[in-house]
């Protein structure tokens, strides 16, 4: 397979491992498989899972194993390949903290319901760094496909303009504002969450790529932004919780509509010619 074509399988498949963590948290399948880790509660001494809410969280587990070696393998790809330096730090990284994500969502299973802070504490970190690593192999794709692609400020409206177009739907399903947060919501909430993600970070890095600093940045706060947004839906019980995700989702909405705006300017402005000299 291409490299570029594995980067963009693994990326892809790490975010619908994110995913699939939302769904087996959202359905309560995540303390099933009897509280027992890496094994379940089936046949085969736990191989297998033993009933459907079971299987949720070994399907789960089963890919992000498979996720894992797509991680490795990427990687072992970027360094042999002789990839630039920066697709093969990004995939570096991200093959470096996959070990301790591993840790983490052990954690989730084993560490004891009942001590709930220390248990928030342990799903937000295993929240955030599969977001972390997600944004590593969405940066380690978008520079494989630098390479033989030109960037320009097309491509970063475009972004843009489907983050904007996604915030308003994002808002819409804002944890109890206007909808129930259940299974199928939270899996619409979250999978154009990562979706606007990723076209953040488009928005960042192609903007740093041509220049366009205040671009850049207000893409890459944006993005900063919409992980804690995700992160927050979580955990948002209360008015407070969903007047956060609210102030979240309004904030990265204005900086991405700055960039597009900012970027437009870029493509209206008239540019000069140049001047004949007459003898």
């Amino acid at each position: 397979m291409d490299f570029r074509r594995l980067l963009l399988v693994t990326t892809v498949t790490t975010a619908l491992t994110a995913l699939l963590g939302v769904i087996t948290a959202t359905s309560g399948a995540g303390l099933t498989c009897e509280a027992r880790w890496p094994l379940c509660d089936g046949a085969v001494f736990g191989l297998f899972p033993a009933n459907f809410m079971s299987f949720i969280e070994w399907f789960h587990r089963l890919v992000a194993m498979i996720t894992g070696f797509l991680i490795i393998g990427s990687t072992i790809a970027a360094w042999r390949g002789g990839r630039p330096r920066r697709v093969r730090l990004a995939a570096l990284l991200a093959v470096l903290l996959t070990p301790l994500q591993i840790v983490f969502g052990a954690f989730t299973v084993l560490v004891n319901e009942f001590v709930f802070g220390y248990s928030v504490l342990v799903l937000t970190l295993h929240f955030g760094l599969a977001s972390l690593i997600l944004g590593l192999l969405v940066a380690a794709t978008l520079w494989a496909y630098a390479e033989t692609s030109s960037i320009t400020t097309a491509g970063i409206e475009r972004a843009g303009t489907l983050a904007l177009l996604a915030s308003p739907v994002m808002v819409a399903l804002t944890p109890r504002l206007f909808f129930t947060f259940g299974e199928v919501v939270q899996l619409v909430y979250y999978g154009i969450g990562f979706g606007t993600f990723a076209a953040l970070t488009a928005v960042a890095l192609w903007g740093r790529e041509i220049g366009l600093r205040a671009v850049a940045g207000a893409g890459g706060f944006a993005a900063v932004l919409v992980v804690g947004q995700l992160i927050v839906a979580r955990r948002a019980f209360g008015d407070v919780g969903q007047l956060l995700v609210l102030g979240l989702s309004f904030a990265a909405f204005g900086l991405v509509l700055a960039a597009v705006w900012r970027v437009r300017r870029l493509d209206t402005a008239p540019r000069a010619t140049p001047s004949t000299a007459s003898d």
